[in-house]
């Protein structure tokens, strides 16, 4: 499967999951190997993702920040797993 390009992420931008209808903001791109401390020639980019809505306000067990690699996070949203708001 190619990698849908056309998706481009920022910081700032939602995404809305829409099978729990929880929302997150991208907070920061990161490259994964670099905070392994494992650099390498080609990073692994990823994105820090700041959750909100009624399950992570009521305590469920979903965590409120997590961490999805960019080309994955641009499948969901190529897929129609995710909504993206820029």
């Amino acid at each position: 499967m190619s990698l849908p390009r056309h998706i481009i992420l920022s910081s700032g931008d939602v995404v809305i999951d829409i099978l729990t209808n929880e929302s997150g903001i991208l907070i920061m791109r990161f490259d994964v190997m670099a905070a392994f401390d494992r650099p390498t020639d080609r990073p692994v980019w990823a994105w820090d993702i700041l959750w909100a809505g009624s399950a992570v306000a009521a305590g469920s067990r979903s965590p409120r920040r997590s961490a999805y690699t960019e080309e994955g996070l641009q499948h969901l949203i190529f897929e129609g797993a995710f909504s993206h708001i820029k």
